[in-house]
């Protein structure tokens, strides 16, 4: 207050108040930018399944999830589901979603004002030593950003939560993968497991037979021992390969947070294949890869992140505006301050070379994430082709033959045309071969599983996500 002014002190200090106001109106919307972002798409490889949530609640106390272990039949749609409700890995990348929406909240908040409080003249020696002299003000300060820092800022922190999306993608798509990988290996390690009992029990009955014939004079006791060798040899294959069963259960347990699986067995069609499509037309796809299509999100973060660094070279400005009273003559007065750092040494220089220095390298990177997905794309695609064929040779061609010369050799054997070792080497024979035709199997399906990861979108067209390898 201007006690002696001869102009109304009211409207002079409104006018103050109304100029600051529209000033900091102004800086505060310089700058804006556009908050167009690049998410995920919607329609993706497995995006009829429903995922994990971030739930509302988002303190330490929130529950945990809690869900029924599967028993009996697994399908693979189930194990997906599964999988993509409870699997912990894929939980933390939806957190993270979470925690960066927080940070753009806030970025775009504005800095608080601040308000300061200074004494003077009071409690010394002399006229000062009581608080009749003192001079007391109180000021409000606002720091007020130029060049659009805010909104570049709440910018930046916006594609990183975009990027955080981008990452939640990529492993979602990763259990997926997985998840019908490891489906694969348990159907696998079950008919490996039926074709350990089938060898098994043939390796039995022929003990049974060759032991008859020995007693009838028909054979030697040194056929008699090797039916036994081949009896105890099949039977410690068995529990091999019902360890190897154990464990690919429990791998595929895992990726829903099971520490031990109560299913019973998994019910698919490992025996499924079909002919793959050309390459061409699957590389055509590679851009649906979510290792690829985050990098439309990265370099405009990037960018983001030069345009923020090249507006912090801009120094911002604390304004501050109060009243000081002076208790000697009873009066008071408006004081008002402005402060502006000078850029004379620190002008971001660095920080701004480096902003550009990554963007540069974004380039770069993009260029090499297309080029390793290219190039994984080309050998699991070859992979893919190997297990098929590998499978239509076994199946029309090589498997009937071996199936013909066990039958002929077996029954020969019985009216002693063939020696037992002959028996074994067709058998043994037979089975590599029906061996050969699993592994083939698995490679099919796996590597299908991995095509399908690289483009991002289902490769057998006519069945619905990965459901080709899943019975209905």
């Amino acid at each position: 207050m201007f006690k002696n002014s001869e102009s109304d002190p009211a409207g002079r200090r409104a006018g103050w108040f109304r100029l600051f106001a529209s000033v900091a109106m102004m800086i505060s919307c310089a700058g804006a930018v556009s908050s167009e972002t690049l998410l995920p798409p919607s329609e993706a490889l497995g995006s009829a399944y429903p995922v994990f949530r971030v739930p509302e609640r988002t303190d330490a106390s929130a529950e945990k999830a809690v869900f029924r272990e599967p028993t009996g039949i697994l399908s693979l749609r189930e194990a997906l589901a599964l999988s993509l409700l409870h699997s912990p890995d894929l939980a933390t990348f939806a957190w993270e979603s979470r925690a960066r929406e927080a940070d753009a909240l806030q970025a775009g908040l504005f800095p608080n004002p601040e308000l300061k409080v200074e004494a003077e003249n009071f409690l010394g020696t002399g006229p000062f030593n009581d608080y009749d002299n003192a001079e007391t003000t109180v000021t409000l300060g606002q720091l007020i950003e130029l060049g659009g820092k805010r909104s570049k800022r709440r910018r930046v922190a916006e594609l990183e939560r975009d990027l955080a999306d981008w990452d939640y993608e990529v492993r979602r798509i990763d259990v997926l993968t997985a998840v019908t990988r490891e489906f694969v290996n348990v159907l696998e390690a079950q008919s490996r497991r039926s074709l350990a009992e089938e060898l098994r029990n043939l390796a039995v009955e022929s003990l049974d037979a060759v032991s008859k014939r020995v007693k009838a004079g028909a054979a030697s006791s040194v056929e008699e021992t090797r039916a036994a060798v081949n009896a105890s040899s099949a039977e410690v294959a068995q529990r091999r390969a019902g360890s190897v069963l154990a464990t690919a259960r429990a791998r595929l347990a895992s990726l829903w947070g099971s520490r031990s699986p109560k299913f019973d067995h998994v019910q698919g069609k490992l025996g499924s294949v079909y002919a793959p499509p050309e390459l061409e037309s699957i590389r055509q796809r590679l851009e649906n890869n979510p290792d690829v299509a985050r990098w439309a999100s990265e370099l405009a973060h990037r960018k983001a992140v030069v345009d923020l660094q090249n507006a912090r070279r801009i120094p911002n400005v604390t304004i501050e505006g109060g009243v000081r009273r002076f208790e000697e003559v009873n009066d008071s007065a408006l004081v008002l301050s402005l402060s502006v750092p000078l850029p004379l040494f620190d002008r971001n220089q660095g920080a701004r070379q480096a902003a550009r220095a990554r963007r540069s390298r974004a380039f770069s990177e993009e260029r090499a994430a297309l080029a390793r997905s290219s190039r994984d794309l080309e050998i699991a695609f070859q992979m893919l082709v190997n297990g098929y064929d590998t499978v239509i040779a076994l199946r029309e061609d090589v498997l009937p033959q071996a199936e013909k010369a066990y039958v002929g050799v077996q029954t020969g054997y019985l009216r002693g045309l063939f020696r037992y070792v002959d028996v074994l080497d067709a058998q043994r024979t037979l089975f590599e071969l029906r061996d050969q035709e699993l592994s083939g199997l698995g490679q099919f399906h796996r590597s299908a599983a991995e095509v399908e990861r690289l483009t991002g979108t289902p490769l057998h067209i006519s069945s619905p996500d990965l459901d080709v390898r899943a019975e209905n």
